[in-house]
């Protein structure tokens, strides 16, 4: 197999093909309507601290029902939930755009809206990374379908802030929102068309879902190799993945730029993102990526303190070409080593708690980077925050590399 074959081999299986192209529309969408929120949002308060506020408030339901969402994971039918959740998405999206198209959004509406998104997000997060293992023939391309997945969040990452720059300074936020609405149209008519057969365990469908919460949190109390995973994606991520919130008061405040320098910035961070991506998805095994986590922190920290400590628009670039970097080099690997761990019954738990670790700490660490940046300046807030990521690089170094990661499948 030929170096280009070995990083899109997870694309001979029929329903991967289906879901990814529909993955990466939607994440484009998403991207948009993510921009113009943020760009929306600190146009109307020019206050990082209540920017912040209406992030914690929005992404609040990422953090308190995330976890019985796994269990509605491995009762029900994937494929069905999948089908539900397109349609909830399409909703949320039409009426932020008809409110903002008819010029009567407020910040109450947004925030409502968001709670709304969240809520959809929380069970569709750990759905979708459940359902790698069932999109895939062969389990030994799951880490090639979980970095392809990247790769096209990536792109999206890539193309999404882009057309959003273009699109807030021609024609307005209104049109993002709506555009995000029309994303989802096509992604909804291929999820119709997976077809995978689904088999759940007698134990949990006897289980209520408090049960259910319970015996995935004490399997992963007893999996140190997989806890110590959701440690530090919940550092990194309470730490690191503020940036997209704090880019809009960066741009504007030190850089005294416009939201198409921001579509600029947030892109090449995409790039960087892209390029671990693609890395990640040409290999064929696990092996090193428990030590390739530990230094994705240290490229975050790095770019981070650069930020914090340069006013000129190049540097800058360079940061968010390292926080891209970043971005995949933590989250990827950190996900498919749990994947490639965990037991099938428990899938569906264990990643939502994988979830919660990654986006559900958002509803609290949007709220405490809006408060330091209100405190001590948006500089001084990166300066410290990359300063805290370089620790963390050190720390998990040590501590991941003792652990060998043998996959399930090997052991079957």
């Amino acid at each position: 197999m030929n170096r280009v074959a070995a990083v899109f081999r997870a694309l001979k299986y029929r329903n991967f093909r289906l879901f990814f192209p529909g993955l990466m529309v939607a994440q484009i969408g998403i991207w948009i309507q993510n921009i113009a929120i943020s760009w929306v949002v600190y146009d109307m308060t020019k206050s990082p601290f209540i920017m912040g506020t209406i992030m914690f408030l929005g992404a609040l339901p990422l953090f308190l029902l995330t976890p019985f969402a796994g269990v509605l994971i491995d009762k029900f039918s994937k494929h069905k939930l999948l089908m539900l959740i397109q349609i909830l998405y399409m909703i949320q999206a039409f009426l932020i755009s008809m409110l903002t198209l008819s010029h009567h959004v407020q910040l109450w509406s947004i925030t409502l809206l968001a709670v709304f998104l969240n809520i959809v997000a929380a069970v569709d997060g750990p759905l979708r990374q459940s359902m790698y293992v069932d999109l895939v023939d062969d389990k030994h391309d799951l880490g090639n379908a979980i970095a392809l997945n990247a790769t096209c969040f990536n792109v999206a990452r890539l193309v999404g802030p882009a057309v959003a720059g273009v699109l807030l300074a021609s024609v307005g936020a209104g049109m993002c929102f709506f555009i995000n609405f029309l994303c989802f149209i096509p992604v909804t008519i291929l999820v119709t068309q997976l077809r995978f057969k689904e088999e759940k365990s007698g134990n949990i469908q006897n289980e209520t879902i408090l049960e259910g919460l319970f015996e995935g949190v004490d399997y992963v109390s007893k999996s140190p190799s997989i806890a110590i995973l959701l440690i530090y994606i919940a550092l990194i991520s309470f730490l690191a993945m503020t940036y997209p919130m704090l880019m809009p008061i960066y741009t504007t405040e030190v850089l005294h730029e416009n939201a198409q320098t921001l579509g600029l910035l947030m892109s090449i961070a995409g790039v960087g993102a892209l390029f671990t991506s693609v890395v990640l998805a040409a290999k064929s095994t696990i092996r090193g990526l428990n030590i390739l986590l530990a230094l994705a922190s240290l490229f975050f920290g790095t770019g981070f303190v650069m930020l914090g400590t340069t006013h000129t628009e190049t540097v800058a670039l360079v940061a968010m070409f390292l926080i891209g970097l970043g971005t995949i080099g933590a989250l990827t690997p950190a996900s498919t080593l749990i994947q490639s761990v965990v037991n099938n019954d428990m899938r569906g738990r264990v990643m939502s708690l994988h979830f919660i670790c990654y986006l559900g700490t958002l509803s609290i660490s949007n709220f405490f980077a809006g408060s330091i940046t209100h405190a001590l300046g948006i500089s001084r807030a990166l300066l410290l925050l990359g300063c805290v990521l370089m620790v963390i690089s050190f720390i998990f170094l040590n501590k991941l590399r003792k652990i060998n990661y043998v996959p399930i499948y090997e052991k079957e």
